[in-house]
């Protein structure tokens, strides 16, 4: 775990991050970038440039980057995809809160439209509430009909 100070810059702390892991022989490091909205320019601008700066230690990364969804925003999912996928090369999705009175069926239409995988679902707010994607459990909830 790296952490900065509060409102240390985002990609410098993801470089150093990327230069650490490196130096540990870490295979994986995840970089969180939560809380951003695709209508928050300066934001977007951040993950734009957390984007260029962990290039320039390694010219393939991110390996994957996945969009965490909140289901709770319906159509409005769409944008978010597409405004993200210009700022990174958005590789998956999550969807959260399916727990709610949302049904998630927007994930559907996502996932054909641009081609990604669904990875994970969240359906709770605990670690083991989130939960490996399967599409037909999924197809089945969304139905309505009890997993089968």
């Amino acid at each position: 775990m790296i952490s900065g100070a509060q409102g240390a810059d985002a990609a410098g702390l993801a470089f150093d991050a990327l230069k650490q892991a490196q130096a540990a022989g870490t295979d994986v490091l995840l970089i969180d970038t939560a809380g951003r909205l695709q209508n928050k320019a300066g934001l977007m601008a951040e993950l734009e440039k957390i984007i260029r700066v962990i290039r320039k230690v390694d010219p393939d990364a991110p390996h994957a980057t996945l969009l965490v969804l909140d289901a709770t925003v319906g159509q409005n999912a769409l944008s978010q995809v597409e405004l993200f996928s210009q700022a990174a090369p958005v590789s998956g999705l999550v969807m959260t809160k399916l727990d709610g009175t949302a049904r998630g069926g927007i994930l559907v239409a996502l996932a054909a439209k641009f081609g990604l995988p669904v990875h994970f679902i969240g359906v709770g707010e605990g670690v083991e509430d989130l939960e490996p994607f399967a599409a037909r459990d999924f197809a089945r909830a969304i139905a309505g009909l009890e997993k089968g």
